[in-house]
């Protein structure tokens, strides 16, 4: 499964498909190359919210792949503890 991180300015968005965050990037050349722009983010994991995006606007875009556990895993009759925690701080 892949995440994505989006960074604008000292902002962290996090998006879990990629369509969302192609649509943000155009909206955001869009923006930087205007006079600026208020480029709305929807479909992150912050709640929606407006920035104003200028050529001076820092942009940055992480891509992290997260493991999945599969059928196979749960059939081999492993009682071990499986909870997978994922700390999407320790990637910035």
């Amino acid at each position: 499964m892949q995440v994505f991180h989006v960074y604008i300015d000292d902002l962290r968005f996090t998006f879990v498909d990629r369509a969302p965050v192609d649509e943000l990037k155009e909206r955001v050349v869009q923006a930087s190359r205007s006079d600026g722009d208020f480029v709305a983010i929807t479909q992150s994991s912050r709640p929606p919210t407006e920035l104003f995006v200028t050529c001076q606007t820092r942009v940055r875009i992480e891509t992290a792949t997260i493991p999945r556990e599969t059928a196979a895993d749960h059939a081999s009759g492993d009682d071990e503890d499986d909870a997978f925690w994922f700390d999407f701080d320790s990637l910035s």
